[in-house]
């Protein structure tokens, strides 16, 4: 025996697009949430990076000769948004040792963010 169908099979109009407002705020409340995630996930790789080069750049003080330390004092430099400078403090913290400092530094939103090496290295 068939059984007869009074109406067609599916979904009204109305049906659709209430789902599709439903879908569209949800969708909203997830968009600021995924975008909060991709800027923090640019200044982590900010950060990163500034620790990287502020790395680099004091292991190449540490290996250094102790006599060519001075000549690093104050050369900036900088890749792809982060300033680095190399202070050299000599007699410092006493006499017969150098102090060496790399600042890293970069501009994340509104603010200026510094990450900070520093060593002390003493006459051979």
């Amino acid at each position: 025996m068939k059984r007869q169908l009074s109406g067609a099979a599916g979904f009204s109009l109305v049906e659709v697009l209430v789902s599709l407002a439903v879908f569209l705020i949800a969708s909203m409340g997830l968009m600021s949430l995924l975008l909060t995630g991709l800027k923090a996930g640019r200044r982590n790789t900010l950060h990163g990076d500034a620790r990287r080069l502020a790395g680099e750049a004091m292991a190449v003080l540490q290996t250094a000769e102790y006599e060519q330390l001075p000549e690093f004092d104050g050369v900036p430099s900088g890749e792809g948004g982060i300033q680095l400078l190399r202070t050299v403090e000599s007699d410092a913290p006493e006499a017969g040792q150098m102090r060496l400092t790399v600042t890293a530094t970069w501009q994340g939103g509104s603010q200026v963010h510094s990450y900070q090496l520093q060593t002390i290295r003493s006459r051979p």
